[in-house]
């Protein structure tokens, strides 16, 4: 071995330690640079000569190049991530639930429950005033008008839940195209060998973090360094081809609200959420909006359907001269308890009474129990059976049925008529002589006949003594316990308890949600802290790297300087 090849070994190892500073300058560069994985050089000695007394090296090399990254802590790391980003999607609605329903705010629902039950209660004191029967109606019309507000804003946000999973789908597909884009990129600079090529591996995961923020996601990485990227059984990223995402509106097959799906642009298969943003959001909306529409809609339903059956056998201070139902069927010659035929409110088998007065003296001058069939033995009644059994045993009153299947009933000129004890709940079925109108949230609303006549709401019970036309307040009494009755239709309980459980419900949700988040961000926290622990830039150890590497290369330049005077010694012999 000879000076030459000492030469060699000196400018190897300017050449490594060159890199190697490089290297250590391009971490100090980037410390601030947010998804960063710092690189460390691998030196490693030039295998050597062998003499007799030993081998002699050649030098150093740069072996590699290294990212300092744990793949298993940046997969723990996603699934932390989508595990945040949905419980913090599931909280954000949650709050703004809470908002829309104001539990604690002084125009909250159970507050106009209390206050309209609260106004029928006075109605018992003072049947006959005006005042008071104006009272229960504008207290009924606030509550009616706050249930659909409330429905309205419950819908506005299933709406704008719809809008961010397509805003989310749209950027996951965009970032998914990029994945891909880089996997090519990737697979083209690390061919032959060359090494990783960490800038393009930084980005690629970050946008892995990216896409792990809206779904929870899979990845694995292929010999030629392209990483596959699967959301559940589904594939979504194969080598350099992205296979897309798509979402589409579509009618929900139970509740008929429009609900956003997500597919796969490949096949348009529905692509399968376990966690992230999208879940997070789906969660959100098919289960606690949706959970909060229908209780609503419960609530509002049973309040009209129970209300009405106790309304519609009562008798308000006046009697009527012509009355018409505020439902109809789509076929009047179903019976009346058919599904599907136009009526939500069901009848059956029972009877009421109809009393005909004398509208210059108000006596009772005639009175006609009314049966309702529908034991399905035999003729079940009908909406035209119901109305010739009026017409041919209730004299000096006739019954139509109308073009758009509802009844109608009007008296004879000198007679009017008022409703009695109705077993069937017929009259609250075909919507004779009830308070509310409407099925459910939607449409609730006070009857217009009693909201332009306050003397129809039917505080009494009729008598055959026109002394007692006034004064009565049996049928007050029924309808202001109603609050605190169980009802079948709300599983056995009464409405202010379905109310009190609806809020609990949204309470024990949002305490849920918030810890989830609260727990997941600690972990995401913790495993971000792990990350940059191995991956991050420590500005003090690379300022020791470089202490380290300058006096390699300086111990190098000095050993090529003696190198180079002794080949000059040995010139100088020669000459």
């Amino acid at each position: 071995m000879g000076l030459t090849s000492s030469l060699g070994i000196g400018q190897s190892a300017l050449a490594a330690y060159q890199a190697a500073l490089q290297v250590a300058g391009q971490n100090i560069a980037n410390v601030g640079t947010p998804g960063y994985t710092r690189n460390s050089a691998q030196l490693a000695a030039l295998a050597g000569q062998t003499f007799r007394a030993g081998q002699i090296g050649n030098g150093v090399r740069v072996l590699s190049i290294n990212r300092a990254i744990s793949e298993s802590l940046q997969t723990r790391l996603r699934t932390a991530t989508s595990d945040r980003s949905s419980a913090g999607a599931e909280r954000s609605t949650l709050s703004r639930l809470e908002g829309i329903l104001d539990p604690l705010g002084d125009a909250n629902l159970g507050s106009l429950l209390s206050e309209f039950f609260s106004s029928i209660s006075d109605l018992q004191a003072n049947p006959d005033s005006a005042a008071t029967r104006g009272i229960v109606v504008n207290t009924a019309n606030r509550l009616a008008q706050r249930i659909q507000s409330i429905r309205t804003d419950l819908l506005n946000q299933r709406l704008d839940v719809n809008k961010d999973i397509q805003t989310a789908v749209d950027t996951a597909d965009r970032i998914a195209t990029q994945i891909a884009d880089l996997n090519t990129q990737i697979t083209i600079s690390e061919a032959g060998g060359t090494g990783p090529a960490s800038a393009l591996r930084d980005q690629r995961d970050q946008l892995l973090g990216q896409l792990s923020d809206y779904f929870n996601i899979t990845t694995r990485e292929q010999p030629g360094g392209a990483v596959n990227v699967y959301i559940g059984n589904e594939s979504l990223v194969q080598y350099g081809q992205s296979f897309g995402l798509r979402s589409e509106v579509v009618s929900d097959q139970t509740t008929g609200l429009p609900t956003v799906r997500v597919l796969l642009k490949l096949n348009n298969g529905v692509i399968s959420t376990s966690s992230g943003m999208v879940e997070g959001l789906i969660t959100s909306r098919d289960t606690h909006n949706q959970l909060q529409f229908d209780r609503l809609n419960q609530l509002a339903g049973a309040l009209i359907g129970e209300f009405n059956k106790i309304h519609s056998g009562g008798q308000g201070l006046a009697a009527f001269t012509t009355i018409t139902g505020t439902n109809g069927v789509t076929d009047s010659t179903l019976p009346l308890n058919t599904a599907n035929n136009g009526l939500t409110y069901l009848a059956q088998s029972g009877s009421f009474f109809i009393n005909v007065r004398d509208r210059n003296t108000g006596e009772v001058i005639s009175t006609r129990q009314i049966n309702i069939d529908l034991d399905g033995i035999g003729a079940d009644t009908t909406l035209d059976s119901l109305a010739a059994d009026i017409n041919a045993n209730l004299p000096n009153v006739t019954a139509t049925v109308l073009a758009s299947g509802k009844l109608q009933l009007s008296s004879a000129d000198g007679y009017s008529f008022t409703f009695l004890d109705d077993s069937s709940g017929a009259l609250a079925s075909l919507g004779l002589n009830t308070f509310f109108t409407g099925t459910g949230a939607l449409d609730i609303g006070v009857n217009s006949l009693i909201s332009g006549n306050v003397n129809y709401l039917a505080a009494g019970r009729p008598t055959d003594n026109p002394a007692f036309f006034t004064g009565d307040n049996s049928n007050a009494i029924k309808l202001a316990a109603l609050q605190d009755l169980s009802i079948a239709s709300l599983g056995g309980v009464s409405l202010n308890e379905f109310y009190t459980s609806s809020m609990a419900q949204l309470a024990v949700s949002s305490s849920a949600a918030a810890g989830a988040e609260t727990a997941s961000s600690v972990i995401f926290d913790s495993l971000t802290a792990q990350r940059e622990s191995i991956s991050g830039v420590n500005l003090d150890e690379e300022a020791v790297n470089l202490i380290q590497y300058q006096r390699a290369y300086e111990g190098a330049a000095k050993y090529m300087q003696i190198v180079d005077e002794m080949l000059q010694t040995l010139l100088g012999l020669l000459r």
